[in-house]
């Protein structure tokens, strides 16, 4: 049974605040807690579904990551359930994980980097942090004034992601740009829409260099430091939606090779 302690602290969870100051968060869904438990048990802190949830053919594969970690699920009440998400139709099945902190990358371990410059909206960082895994990079780099990585809408969004990539933060592009190069990197590629180079122009080679994604409204931060790329428009939009321009960028570096099958 969730007792009232463990229902507050669920609940504060649901604030960025709240998993700053417990040093926790949490994953819902069968998805979710799937990739979670199967690739970062030992960040697993709690396990909590419905008697609903344990009748499903996915519980017993969860039950057996959970018990491979060492925790025991609890059981909540169909009518407590609710209270813990902010979803509409919750699939019965929370995992409360701790918060690990990532060091700041030692090796380029991708063929390129992607640089998210303070992109705010969940939605828009989940996708873009899902897309990123499709594609097979193993790290995203962020800078301060994005999204949290691990609030629940990004996490929903992000469908596992967050346990499949390594998610350095950094102060700024300054920042960023500098650890690229220390570590043996190229140029900064900004995203621009008055850029004359087209991502589909032989002059855009982003191997070994650094791909950055502004802010949704305002754009890059420091647009100077880097070399401006652009994706033809040729209808009447203004623009694209931030996570759909990123996915256009990385399948494009898909379509020129420059991954392998990752696992």
């Amino acid at each position: 049974m969730l007792s009232k302690r463990q229902s507050k602290i669920l609940t504060n969870l649901q604030t960025r605040h709240g998993r700053k100051k417990s040093d926790v968060f949490i994953a819902e869904g069968w998805r979710c807690c799937e990739e979670a438990l199967r690739r970062r048990p030992e960040w697993l802190e709690g396990l909590f579904c419905s008697a609903a949830a344990q009748q499903s053919p996915r519980w017993p594969n969860i039950a057996a990551l959970a018990a491979a970690a060492g925790c025991e699920p609890v059981v909540v009440a169909e009518r407590d359930f609710a209270a813990l998400t902010d979803t509409e139709n919750p699939q019965g099945l929370l995992c409360v994980l701790k918060r690990m902190e990532c060091a700041l990358p030692q090796v380029l371990t991708d063929p390129f980097c992607l640089i998210l410059d303070r992109v705010c909206e969940p939605g828009n960082l989940g996708s873009i942090l899902r897309t990123a895994w499709a594609v097979g990079l193993r790290s995203v780099w962020l800078l301060r004034g994005c999204a949290d990585p691990y609030a629940p809408k990004v996490v929903r969004a992000g469908m596992g992601a967050q346990f499949a990539l390594d998610l350095p933060v950094f102060d700024d592009l300054a920042a960023a740009a500098v650890h690229l190069r220390q570590l043996g990197g190229g140029d900064l590629w900004c995203t621009l829409p008055e850029a004359e180079t087209t991502l589909f122009a032989e002059a855009f080679d982003l191997r070994g260099c650094g791909l950055v994604i502004g802010n949704e409204a305002n754009g890059i931060s420091r647009p100077e430091l880097g070399r401006a790329v652009t994706i033809p428009m040729p209808g009447h939009a203004e623009s694209l939606n931030v996570a759909q321009a990123t996915t256009v960028f990385l399948f494009e570096a898909v379509r020129r090779g420059l991954f392998n099958s990752n696992p």
